[in-house]
């Protein structure tokens, strides 16, 4: 009966704990909050990692009231660099950097994919 238990604990921890690739997107996530490579005061910056394999998809979300005007390719270049020290093995890196404003659709300001 104990070891019915035990297993059953160990395959619903298995079935509920993130995989690989989540944490490692948490990770870049936190790294790019925490670099803070975006100055800007009056948006509200949001990263969303997505990685599968070797390949990573980056996306940069301003929200605001009037689209600024930033360096996008250095902004891309920063995010990069920073992703490529916490995950090192990522061959291909999608960036789109995107402004969503108040009212409206979402406009895509800039979009590149990084090759090793």
């Amino acid at each position: 009966m104990k070891k019915i238990l035990v297993l059953m604990t160990l395959v619903s921890s298995f079935l509920f704990a993130k995989g690989a690739d989540d944490i490692l997107e948490d990770r870049i996530e936190n790294e790019l909050k925490m670099k803070n490579i975006i100055q800007i005061s009056n948006y509200k910056v949001d990263y969303d990692v997505d990685v599968y394999g070797n390949q990573m998809n980056l996306e940069i979300e301003f929200d605001g009231v009037k689209e600024p005007k930033l360096d996008y390719n250095n902004i891309a270049l920063e995010a990069v660099t920073t992703s490529r020290k916490v995950a090192p093995d990522l061959d291909n890196i999608y960036v789109v950097i995107k402004f969503d404003p108040v009212m409206g659709e979402d406009k895509i300001l800039f979009s590149k994919t990084y090759s090793k």
